[in-house]
């Protein structure tokens, strides 16, 4: 980690200021409520997924620059689904979270669609469960 003219470590300040920065950009993404929901269910339909209510979690994301390799995975599975996460290296969006209504088999769990949006738009995304045995996939299936 660098540290400036007094010795203060920089690197911590640099994280800091790009959390705010998602933190506020999560809050525009929040107070979008139903037409920010209808704009992604839409984006899953075009995939064949159907969501059941709206956004059941959010967080905060940083496309890693460059990927590391969790990202040069889950871009991977982007690229399946003929989008890609590369172009947005560097910048701050939100992961928003449905549940899935209509999956096509009994997994004995909740299914979930994340979709990753920056700058308003969805660009990334997957179908995956939450347990320790359960699944990732791409939105194409």
């Amino acid at each position: 980690m660098k540290k400036n003219r007094t010795g203060n470590r920089t690197g911590s300040r640099i994280v800091s200021a790009a959390a705010a920065v998602c933190a506020a950009f999560t809050a525009v993404i929040v107070f979008a409520g139903e037409a920010n929901d209808a704009k992604i269910a839409a984006f899953l339909k075009g995939y064949g997924w159907e969501i059941t209510g709206g956004c059941i979690e959010t967080a905060d994301v940083i496309i890693p620059e460059p990927f590391d390799l969790v990202y040069e995975n889950y871009n991977e599975l982007q690229k399946q689904a003929g989008l890609d996460l590369e172009p947005y290296m560097g910048k701050c969006g939100v992961r928003c979270t449905y549940e899935v209504a209509n999956y096509p088999y009994e997994t004995g769990e909740q299914v979930r669609a994340n979709v990753i949006v920056i700058d308003g738009e969805c660009v990334g995304g997957d179908i995956c469960t939450v347990s320790l045995d359960g699944f990732i996939h791409s939105l194409k299936y």
